[in-house]
């Protein structure tokens, strides 16, 4: 009896199983429809201080030093690559004919970030040439980094007392 019992059962459980359609969720007629979108990258931009004052000396300093100001770094590229940052000074000179004999940059320590990238420094690098004096790494997607670099002057014993002038032109690539 009780056999008979099971078979009954297995009976009208594998009859409802047969009605069910295995597409049931699928409406008779559907169709698919692909999507797409862009995301559409921006640039890489560098901004920095339109000018700077730094340190007064006396004549006879090995050399002179000051801030430079804030320069940022923003990419929104949307991109995985890093970025380097690069600076070039021209010859510090002043108006009587003396010219300062080195320029060196350092960024320092990023001031800030956002986004996923790894700012680095290169430290105290000599720019009487064009060279890399920071990068972002390890990026994913938009970002910013932010530094505060020093810069120093060197200058001949010889240098005389006067004001001098030079150019610091700072890129991202």
């Amino acid at each position: 009896m009780k056999s008979l019992r099971i078979i009954a059962n297995v009976a009208i459980v594998g009859a409802i199983v047969t009605l069910v359609p295995a597409t049931a969720a699928m409406a008779a007629g559907s169709g698919d429809t692909t999507a797409t979108f862009t995301l559409v990258g921006g640039s890489l931009d560098v901004t920095a201080a339109a000018g700077a004052a730094l340190t007064d000396g006396a004549p006879g300093a090995a050399s002179v030093a000051g801030s430079l100001g804030a320069v940022s770094v923003s990419d929104t590229r949307g991109s995985t690559a890093g970025w380097v940052l690069s600076a070039a000074s021209t010859t510090f000179v002043d108006g009587a004919g003396s010219v300062s004999t080195g320029v060196s940059y350092d960024s320092g320590a990023t001031t800030g970030s956002t986004g996923t990238v790894t700012p680095t420094s290169t430290g105290s690098t000599s720019i009487t040439a064009v060279a890399p004096v920071a990068a972002g790494t390890l990026a994913s997607g938009n970002n910013t980094a932010s530094y505060t670099p020093t810069l120093t002057v060197e200058l001949p014993s010889s240098a005389l007392a006067g004001d001098y002038t030079g150019t610091v032109t700072t890129s991202v690539a």
